[in-house]
């Protein structure tokens, strides 16, 4: 069955030996990694778990050209953090750069507006990025993986009522459903002449707005089908037996584990001695 990402996109993840894992296995590894994110406080360890996420992405064989896609936002975020630490922001460090904007003379003093790059803001720049990048690589490792069946076979491993292992699936399923037909009404918009290569994003922005509008009120209404026809046949959020699934972990799956748990136990040794 595919992966997530297969259904949106097309492309997943390529080893066979990782793919091979027990579902459960590969829901606790993006997990642990997403868990990670909250524990790292600063550059160093906020680079060695980017590190480390890449490198998994990189050994179970994720296209790259996946996380290509999301260069453009990377970008963007990181010149926003920039932009916010140095411009509306005065962090104390050592001055590496210092530039007035508007200097504006006063009764009390003068009243200036500076551009103060310090070596602290950059290191929260960096941190911040940094951050952002391994929650992306993260994701991306959730969605090349996991498909929607693994994720109610793994949350009834889990333990979980039945209704929250199907709710949970519904939303990834939703999602492509989502994109395929924002896909259709893109491509009817474009049939009648529409340009958005060529169009001003000011334009784009509201074509895309336009677009919106019906693929909301189509979502609500297959939401509320979809809901009708569970509470048909009994089922609801909390119900069901949380008797589940009774994985048999192999060596594979019990190494990969370890691993998971060894990251995250020095990564919480780091934040409690740093």
């Amino acid at each position: 069955m595919p992966t997530i990402l297969g259904e949106l996109t097309g492309f997943e993840a390529e080893s066979k030996l990782y793919m091979g894992l027990s579902p459960l296995v590969k829901i606790v590894v993006p997990l642990s990694f997403s868990l990670d994110v909250l524990l790292v406080k600063d550059v160093p360890s906020a680079a060695a778990l980017t590190l480390a996420v890449f490198l998994v992405v990189l050994a179970v064989k994720v296209p790259l050209r996946v996380v290509k896609g999301f260069l453009v936002l990377i970008a963007s975020l990181s010149a926003f953090i920039v932009l916010s630490l140095t411009l509306f922001t005065s962090l104390p460090g050592r001055v590496l750069f210092e530039y007035t904007l508007l200097s504006v003379k006063a009764e009390k003093g003068v009243l200036a507006w500076r551009i103060v790059v310090t070596d602290e803001a950059l290191s929260r720049s960096f941190f911040f990025v940094l951050r952002i990048l391994a929650m992306i690589l993260t994701a991306t490792l959730f969605v090349a993986t996991v498909s929607d069946r693994d994720v109610v076979r793994a949350l009834r491993g889990l333990r979980l009522p039945l209704g929250v292992a199907v709710a949970a699936s519904l939303f990834f399923r939703g999602i492509s459903m989502f994109l395929d037909d924002f896909r259709v009404i893109r491509e009817a918009m474009m049939a009648r002449g529409v340009d958005f290569e060529k169009t001003s994003l000011y334009r784009r922005f509201f074509l895309y707005v336009n677009a919106l509008i019906p693929l909301i009120s189509l979502m609500v209404s297959r939401s509320y089908e979809v809901s009708l026809a569970l509470e048909s046949k009994g089922l609801s959020p909390l119900s069901g037996p949380r008797g589940g699934y009774a994985f048999a972990l192999t060596r594979a799956d019990r190494l990969v584990l370890g691993l998971a748990a060894l990251q995250f136990a020095l990564l919480a040794a780091w934040w409690v001695c740093a």
